[in-house]
This record gives structure tokens, C-alpha cells and sequence, in this order.
């Protein structure tokens, strides 16, 4: 627990048979469903600042800045990194506004 406070997270699982493990028992059960990507994604320009860290969070790099706004593409995994970490709550993918960011530190 204080590892994860201090930003040093334990460095488990990174061994083969744990890659194997996640393999079986996750990727392979959820292929179907992440086989197509989302394009859902919406951001409300009205309320985007531009700051860009969506777009450095997005590991599809499905995000981009055009004239100091962020723009979808149609790439989204629905990791929701990027709905959680707006300062302005401007991304949604489902409802039309955000009920609660957290990360990891409301938790520790």
C-alpha cells in the first residue's frame, strides 16, 4: 500500500507464466467483444479547454487536437483514461455528462 502512495507500484505478475495466465484467462475470453472499437466517444467542445491530456493519456491514439479542441476518431477501446482525467468533464461515452471521476488515489 505504501508503494502505491508513493508512486512505485510492486512490479508482480511480470513473470511468463503470469503473462500465460493473463493470456488464457482474460484476452482470449474477451476477444469478441474488444475485436471492434467504439466510436461513441463524444466531446462537448463548448466545455473543452484544450489542455491535451486526453490525447497524451489515449493509447490508441485515438484522440487528437484541432484548433485547441480535442476530436475522436473511431478507435476507442473504452478504457475511459481520458473521460477520468478531463479537468473539465467535457468526454463522454455513455450519458450525457460525467457522474464521478476517480482514480487510484480515492482509494488509498
Amino acid at each position: 500500500m505504501t508503494a502505491l502512495r508513493s508512486g512505485d507500484p510492486p512490479q508482480k505478475g511480470l513473470g511468463i507464466l503470469y503473462h500465460l495466465a493473463g493470456l488464457f484467462g482474460q484476452r482470449l475470453y474477451f476477444i469478441n467483444k474488444t475485436r471492434h472499437y467504439s466510436d461513441k466517444l463524444k466531446i462537448h467542445a463548448e466545455a473543452c479547454v484544450g489542455c491535451g491530456t486526453c490525447v497524451k493519456l489515449c493509447p490508441m491514439k485515438n484522440l487528437a487536437l484541432e484548433d485547441g479542441v480535442a476530436v475522436p476518431g473511431d478507435q476507442c477501446t473504452m478504457c475511459y483514461r481520458c473521460i477520468a482525467t478531463c479537468p473539465k468533464q467535457a468526454i463522454t461515452l455513455l450519458g450525457k455528462r460525467v457522474v464521478e471521476q476517480t482514480g487510484i488515489e480515492k482509494y488509498l
